[in-house]
This record gives structure tokens, sequence and C-alpha cells, in this order.
């Protein structure tokens, strides 16, 4: 199957899905002595500010992936950091409950692209154009093209806009949910189906510097306000600006005024402040369930056009896709029922059912937001386990582990819905209804 010049591998998308796989391809061939030759096909701009340049991402950068990149020896540059994260923070209409990183975390924040619309800084800062010249200081080439059509036979080609076409051994599709080449894909006759998809609502508010260091305290502050259509939203504190994303059923620019006008969150703006004539905002596609097909004979689909983490670490899940998809490419033999026992299958069931417990904990954690009772008593017994050094702190890994993804939703649902701790929570709010009956007793 392979040339003269070795396995030939075409990735459609420079994005993490197709720079993970890349730099994994060419690290595994290392490893075993094999020649691969790989070629990245992206137009994307990444020195440009704007859309153009960004692939609409809130553009957290976890825990898991910082040491994944390590073990690759790999360092996130400081220029492409906006900010350590050093906690979060959970506002809901009945308090709040604070959240410290442990000290042997790190978590930052990039973006995408170059940046927002409007944004002035002197080196492209981009997180996806940095991991693009990794994969290309690593061996691969980039080809800053579009490719508008895939055809599949014992060699499959890639047809570039320009008409150009390139042939390859194996093609790999990272081009993600919000890519029209996904339309291609379900052309092609092998039964792909994109993953099902929701839409969230982002936005990029400018604000001081010192304004950001000194009301969010590099914390990423999640909202739990029980506000129709939203089931999601966050502010993400980057250098110059706050990232502003609100995910739900239908999220439209209207929920994203009436968010930023709510008291918890106005109250964490500046005094008179109002939103600004110009903004830099977008309406990115999220999937929802996973991809049907993902695999036919020498074509793998990676990243979130194949499954992602249920609202969570879109970033991690090209990762692991990538990365696997990598393994299976290089390990087999390039055939549909190969790669489905190699790489799609294992897709399935290290995301479907852990996705599914995390629809479950999104709900409850939705219901809980909606009925100030039970909110108020997870809000108490939150602030218990603080108080109390020898607290076994449940809830509080709960909430940590919700927020950042870093540990598989089914071991949360699990944890959430222990006796023992339930039973701790119905006490909560009984005390908590207890003494407010006895304030309204003192009142009268």
């Amino acid at each position: 199957m392979a040339s003269q010049r070795g396995l030939e591998i075409g990735i459609i998308g420079g994005g993490p899905s197709g720079t993970f796989c890349a730099l994994g391809l060419l690290a595994r061939a290392a490893e075993t002595g094999r020649r691969a030759q790989v070629t990245i096909f992206d137009h994307r701009p990444f020195m440009e500010y704007g859309p153009r340049g960004c692939n609409m991402c809130a553009g957290v950068i976890s825990n898991s992936l910082v040491s994944n990149l390590k073990r690759w020896g790999i360092e996130i540059p400081r220029d492409v950091v906006q900010r350590e994260i050093e906690g979060y923070c959970l506002v809901t209409r009945a308090g709040e409950v604070y959240l410290r990183k442990p000290a042997d975390q790190t978590i930052y924040t990039a973006y995408r692209g170059r940046g927002p619309r409007w944004a002035d800084w002197p080196q492209e800062r981009s997180f996806d154009g940095f991991l693009l010249r990794t994969a290309v200081a690593a061996g691969a080439e980039h080809v800053p093209e579009v490719v508008s059509d895939v055809r599949l036979g014992s060699r499959p080609r890639a047809v570039l806009a320009s008409g150009a076409e390139r042939e390859f051994d194996l093609v790999v599709a990272a081009c993600g949910v919000n890519s029209p080449m996904l339309r291609r894909l379900g052309g092609l006759g092998f039964g792909y189906q994109p993953p099902r998809t929701a839409t969230a609502c982002q936005a990029e508010i400018p604000l001081d510097p010192d304004y950001i260091s000194e009301i969010f305290h590099d914390e990423i502050t999640i909202f739990a306000l029980g506000l129709p259509r939203v089931k999601f939203a966050a502010l993400t504190p980057k250098e110059r600006h706050l990232t502003v994303t609100l995910i739900g059923e239908k999220v439209r620019l209207e929920d994203l005024e009436r968010f930023l006008e709510h008291p918890r969150v106005r109250g964490l703006l500046p005094p008179g402040w109002e939103m600004p004539a110009r903004f830099c905002f977008c309406f990115p596609r999220f999937p929802i369930s996973g991809a049907r097909r993902p695999v036919t004979d020498s074509l793998a689909v990676v990243g979130d056009a194949n499954v992602a983490r249920y609202f969570k670490n879109g970033i991690d899940s090209a990762f692991w896709t990538g990365t696997h998809a990598a393994d299976a490419l290089l390990a087999g033999d390039g055939s549909a029922g190969d790669l489905w026992r190699r790489y799609a299958g294992p897709c399935g069931r290290r995301f479907g059912w852990d996705n599914a417990c995390g629809r479950v904990l999104f709900s409850l954690h939705d219901a809980i937001s909606r009925f100030p009772p039970v909110l108020r008593a997870h809000l108490t017994a939150a602030r218990r386990e603080q108080a109390d050094p020898s607290s076994r702190q449940r809830l509080i890994r709960i909430l940590w582990h919700m927020f950042t993804g870093d540990a598989p939703y089914a071991s949360i649902l699990r944890d959430a819905l222990r006796p023992s701790l339930q039973g701790e929570l119905i006490a909560a709010a009984l005390r908590e209804d207890i003494r407010r009956l006895m304030g309204l007793e003192a009142r009268s």
C-alpha cells in the first residue's frame, strides 16, 4: 500500500484533532521504524483576528491536555496563554461557591485563533496555530488550501478547491462539525452520518485587564441561574476580554443580552457598563451525539465530526480521537473492519455510555438551578465541606470534576447518587427549611 516515500496520509483539517493525529502518526512511525509522509490541509489563517482565524471555542486548556502535551515534550508558549486559571466560581440565585485549583494542576485559557475582532497585540497568539506549527516542525507538510471533495478508491484522493488532486494511502477527516465537508463525507456512500448538534452563543467582551484580574481573580465563573433555554453559562477570563458562553436549546443573541443584564452577572461588570456597539460573537455548533459509521476503507473521521465529550473538553476529545486514530492507522491494514475494531469501536465505548451519564448530570444541574430549596441545600452542604478540613469533600469534588471535566461522567454520577451524600443533602435542605420557618415566625 505504501509508496517509496512511506505511508502517505492526508489530513483534512489543521485544528487540534488533525494536528494531534499528525503528531501521533509521526511519533508512532518513529517508534516503530516505519516511514510516514503526513500532509495537513487547512486554509484557515490563524494569524488573523476574528472569525477567519478562529475555531469558535472558549479556549480552556485542561490540566490533562497540558500533561499529555508535556509527555510529548511540548510546552505551550507563554505568549499563547491568555491567563492561568486558579479556580472556578459557581454563581447561583442563592449564592456562590468558590473552588480553588489544586497546586499540582495547570489550567490555561487561550484563543484558538489570534484573537477577537478589533484586538491588537504584536505577536500571533493562536493555540491552533501553535499546534499546527508544532506538527510541521515534527515533519508534517502543511498545504494552506481548501479540500472541496474526497474521492474513495484503493488510493483515496483529496480534491482541492483549485482543481488539483492529491492521492494518499489513507485519509483522515478532521474537519469539525462546523465544516461543509461533512456533507461531502455523507455523500460518499459508506454510511457516514454526522453527529446531531446544538448551537451555542459565544461572545468576547472587552474589559480593562486590571479589572478582570481584580474581579475575577483568574477564575472561570459558572452560572446556574435557571434562565430559559440556557443549560450552561460561563465567563472565561482572557487577558483583555471575557469570553461569554451560553449553551442550551437554540440560544440566540437576545439570550446573551438577557444573561448580561441579569443582576448576578451585571454585578460582576464595571459600574455603568453598557454592551459595546461592536464585539466579536459567534454561534458555533457542537455535537450532542456521536457520528454513525465514521470509518471506511482507507478513511477515518476524527474530532467532533466523529464524537466528543458532552458539553465539555472538546480539545481533550480531539486529542483522544486524533491519537487513537493515528495508532489504528499505523497498526492495521486501513480496511473499514480494522479501523472499526481499532478506532471507531473504542470511541463508541469510551464516549457513548459516559455521554449518556453526562446528559443526566446536566439535566440534574438544570433542575437544581430552577428549584431554590434544593439549590440552597447544595450550597449549604458545599460550604460545610469547605469549612471542615476533615470533611471528605464529596460534593466539592463532584462540582470540581463537573466544571473541569477531568473525571468520567459515569464516576461523577455514581458519586452524586450515593445514598450517604443524598442523605446529607436532604438533611441540609431540612435545616434550611427550619431556619427559614423560624426566621418567618420571629419576624411575625
